[in-house]
């Protein structure tokens, strides 16, 4: 399904011309991989989780420099709850779990991401404090990046794994598994903190 002509749509330098590619050539493979991820979790965990296909109708003038499905177990909505996101950057794929910067009960996450650190390093996870960048670190900043996540009110917390547009696994194809296979991976996070979260409450 995925394959190297995604990143396409990023050649539209234009809002509505880079809008119309994504509706037409990526929207549909969100909402199949994303209704696919749905019947995963909710088997494997047999929860509730909810998906939303970023739309962008904000953007008035500059087109989208990436664009996104998103995965929570909240239904009012991602951006203030732990989530998983899968999406396409210019030149890579990626998969994250994210806490932002105005996630509810902030405070609360510190010491479960003290106790799933060195989980987190150990799998070799990218790390990163800012989820409007492409760019994810190596695991072993992770403890720079939960100091930084605590100190720093505007940043944020983003775990996960990236598939550049120009590594042999894209140019080879047939990588969808692998995509399902990460994102799955990174979801016990997910619940696990949620979890976390319930029995603090």
């Amino acid at each position: 399904m995925f394959d190297k002509n995604d990143f396409k749509v990023f050649e539209d330098m234009t809002l509505s011309g880079r809008l119309d590619l994504i509706k037409a050539n990526l929207d549909p493979k969100f909402e199949i991989f994303g209704s696919d991820l749905l019947r995963h979790l909710e088997d494997e965990y047999q929860q509730k989780f909810f998906m939303k296909i970023a739309k962008h109708q904000r953007r008035t003038k500059n087109p989208p420099p990436d664009t996104w499905l998103a995965i929570n177990q909240d239904k009012k909505g991602y951006k203030k709850t732990p989530h998983l996101e899968f999406g396409l950057w210019p030149d890579r794929y990626f998969i994250t779990f994210s806490l932002l910067a105005d996630i509810r009960d902030r405070q609360k996450y510190y010491p479960i991401l003290r106790k799933y650190q060195k989980k987190i390093v150990s799998e070799g996870w990218g790390v990163s404090n800012d989820h409007t960048s492409s760019q994810l670190l190596p695991a072993d900043n992770f403890e720079k990046i939960i100091t930084h996540y605590q100190n720093v009110k505007s940043s944020d917390l983003v775990v996960g794994f990236e598939l550049l547009s120009s590594s042999q696994t894209v140019s080879d194809g047939n990588y969808d598994q692998l995509l399902k296979e990460k994102f799955l991976q990174l979801s016990k996070y997910l619940v696990d903190f949620n979890q976390e979260i319930s029995s603090q409450n």
